[in-house]
């Protein structure tokens, strides 16, 4: 389970690039290649700033119309499978 204290950030291996307004992710130490849907693209561009995962869901919650319970369950999913594929990573205190 993901932590509401812990921040993420994009994983120094992982490549971006943006494709017709969604995000391609290419881990290169993995070789996965992930293409973004719009929220995993939101997401994404939000890790730049290394937030937590309230921070995440306020931020996405403004963005979109979302229950706060529907948006930390999708959220924790999404960082969970980010952390499991390499592309995103915990901040390190």
């Amino acid at each position: 389970m993901v932590s509401s204290t812990k921040r993420f950030k994009q994983h120094h291996h992982a490549v971006c690039t943006e494709l017709d307004g969604e995000v391609a992710l290419f881990q290169s130490n993995t070789c996965d290649y992930l293409v973004l849907n719009e929220t995993g693209s939101a997401i994404w561009n939000a890790l730049k700033t290394q937030p937590t995962l309230p921070e995440l869901c306020k931020h996405l919650q403004g963005e979109y119309e979302v229950s706060p319970d529907e948006c930390k369950l999708s959220v924790e999913a999404w960082l969970e499978a980010g952390l499991e594929k390499k592309v995103i990573a915990v901040v390190d205190d």
